[in-house]
């Protein structure tokens, strides 16, 4: 997986390590290999030392960069959305077309949930695990997402693109997020029956109809 990250600033995990590129290398390495061994045995039947010896550390070790496995848990989830994250701030278009701009981060949001499908259940299956503190700061990060569709959605509707009511705005981010999420916990049933092209073309033409 990628080891590039974003706003790691917001991270509440505490470290008693005070050089930031160190920690910074060593919790990418610790992610690394939690998310394939929380994908693999889910995160309640893993132990910190099946973690550090992946990792190559001892737990001792380990717990200079994390306090203990919910933190490993939140930055596995924080780095999950990471890469959604980028893959939808990511989309650049010198279209003008609102309905083309929302299709094509709908595309990108939808590509980039196929990627690392089993990764997003692992994330949004885990999330009740994380405490109060670090379960809003990941809630925060998926407001981001909402936020950048409404933002899309809105500028269709002022330049009259959009025929939708400003009141019905969030709940079409949010349902735009949804399927996407649906994707990776029904692809077993959806595969059958679409493509991912297929299923994203089908998705933008619903999506089509209720904004125009």
């Amino acid at each position: 997986m990628s080891h590039t990250y974003t706003n790691e600033d917001e991270y509440i995990v505490e470290t008693t390590v005070k050089d930031q590129e160190l920690v910074k290398k060593r919790r990418a390495e610790i992610i690394d290999v939690a998310v394939q061994i929380f994908s693999e045995k889910g995160y309640h039947a893993t132990t910190t030392k099946e973690i550090a010896d992946a990792a190559g550390m001892n737990v001792g070790t380990m717990f200079q960069y994390v306090k203990n496995k919910q933190d490993i848990l939140y930055l596995v989830c924080c780095h999950i959305h990471s890469l959604i994250e980028q893959a939808l701030f990511a989309v650049t278009t010198d279209d003008t077309d609102p309905m083309n701009i929302i299709s094509n981060d709908v595309k990108a949001l939808y590509q980039v949930v196929d990627q690392v499908s089993d990764y997003v259940v692992l994330m949004y299956q885990e999330t009740s695990s994380l405490d109060k503190a670090a379960r809003s700061s990941f809630l925060r990060r998926e407001q981001r997402l909402c936020n950048h569709l409404e933002k899309q959605i809105r500028k269709g509707i002022e330049v009259g693109s959009f025929k939708v009511k400003k009141e019905s705005v969030s709940l079409i981010a949010e349902d735009i997020l949804v399927q996407a999420q649906m994707w990776a916990f029904r692809r077993w049933s959806l595969s059958k029956r679409f493509s991912l092209e297929e299923y994203s073309q089908k998705r933008i033409a619903l999506l089509k109809t209720l904004l125009q």
